[in-house]
């Protein structure tokens, strides 16, 4: 496989595409099964435990999270903080408990993140959504011992985003002991060429400056402030 810049727009797509790598389903099947499993996982989750859904940890629509506490949550207790998926512009927190229960068992609380998925949110307002959401979570929970983040897919960048923060701004630094980060997508310049950014609607500096490329990765003076005044623009001009 060459350079992704050397690719036709298909195979770029394609290469993009892992639903459609099936042998035995076709794309959508494939997509809706994984969403199947994941509601009725979380449906079973959300029936056996003790939970606290849709909290704010913010004003937006999307700024919530659900939590599933462990039968004796009395003493302090690591979580799991899981941030879901779907190329930044579909799925939920509200399909992304199915995790739980086995966690749950071995006495940690499990977090399903919500953030605004495009084309409402903004990529570089996703970034920042999931640090605060770490955040509200430390200095919401004391008896937090221990965070370990997961992410899948967008999730997964999201997630290696999170791990680069510097939190000097937020007034806390979250005791983060481990990531699992499944399925990252994380040079996010190859993207905007494809059918994903028609909804992300990124530029290309966007794409640089909350990518994780290791061509892309900027110096230490970038700050939030920066990513903040990132305006998304149609990528015509750079296809």
């Amino acid at each position: 496989m060459g350079r992704w810049q050397d690719m036709a727009l298909e195979e770029l797509e394609e290469q993009y595409s892992p639903s459609r790598w099936s042998r035995r389903m076709d794309s959508e099947s494939v997509i809706q099964a994984h969403v199947d499993v994941m509601t009725a996982g979380t449906q079973r989750a959300q029936a056996a435990a003790r939970t606290l859904l849709d909290v704010p940890y913010g004003d937006g629509d999307g700024e919530k999270l659900d939590v599933y506490f462990p039968a004796d949550s009395s003493e302090t207790f690591p979580v799991f903080v899981y941030i879901h998926g779907g190329y930044w512009q579909d799925l939920s927190k509200d399909t992304s408990g199915f995790a739980a229960p086995v966690l749950l068992s071995q006495g940690i609380a499990v977090v399903a993140l919500g953030y605004d998925i495009a084309p409402k949110g903004h990529m570089d307002a996703m970034v920042l959504q999931v640090r605060r959401s770490l955040a509200f979570l430390v200095k919401q929970y004391h008896k937090i011992r221990g965070i370990y983040l997961c992410g899948h897919s967008a999730g997964a960048h999201l997630a290696a985003m999170v791990l680069s923060t510097d939190w000097t701004e937020f007034g806390v630094v979250p005791d983060i002991r481990g990531a699992v980060l499944v399925s990252g997508v994380y040079d996010l310049e190859p993207l905007l060429h494809t059918y994903v950014n028609d909804a992300l609607n990124m530029s290309l500096l966007c794409a640089r400056l909350v990518g994780l490329s290791l061509c892309w990765i900027l110096p230490a003076w970038i700050t939030l402030t920066s990513l903040r005044s990132c305006q998304r623009k149609p990528m015509s001009s750079h296809r």
